[in-house]
């Protein structure tokens, strides 16, 4: 019974840690679909090693030629390159997701005092959503990326 549970416990830890099983991407160089879970096993691996590991899987699957939800909570739009990637772009693209990320949360937050603050950790509540969202997707575009379904 406790070798049961702690194997349960275990399974349910790694899919936690898990980045490829709750993100929706969309191929767009028609990969197979052998091709399409060996690029989510790698971009989950080297997900694990990065600060925010929904943001890293995003990244790693972006570069690999896909669309998919940037893994930060400024937007869950889909996101795309808008040229054709080149070795280094999980890492770059990752950072263009924090950056963007880092600036439409200060700007959105930038009316709230400190109770509103609380309030916001304390519920998880998004203070002005709308124009964080915006923020975000400005940010994004001049950097090579194109936002929403083609």
């Amino acid at each position: 019974m406790t070798k049961g549970l702690l194997g349960l416990a275990a399974l349910l830890a790694l899919w936690g840690c898990s980045a490829a099983a709750t993100v929706k991407m969309t191929p767009l160089r028609d990969q197979s679909a052998s091709q399409i879970e060996a690029d989510r096993t790698r971009c989950n691996e080297w997900a694990q090693g990065t600060a925010v590991v929904s943001a890293g899987y995003a990244a790693c699957m972006i570069s690999a030629g896909y669309e998919a939800p940037p893994g930060v909570r400024s937007t869950s739009q889909s996101v795309r390159l808008a040229r054709t990637p080149t070795p280094n772009d999980p890492i770059g693209i990752l950072i263009d997701f924090l950056e963007c990320d880092r600036e439409a949360r200060r700007e959105a937050e930038s009316g709230l005092g400190t109770v509103g603050k609380a309030i916001r950790d304390f519920v998880g509540w998004s203070a002005n959503a709308d124009k964080r969202r915006q923020v975000f997707v400005d940010c994004l575009k001049p950097r090579g990326y194109n936002i929403g379904k083609s």
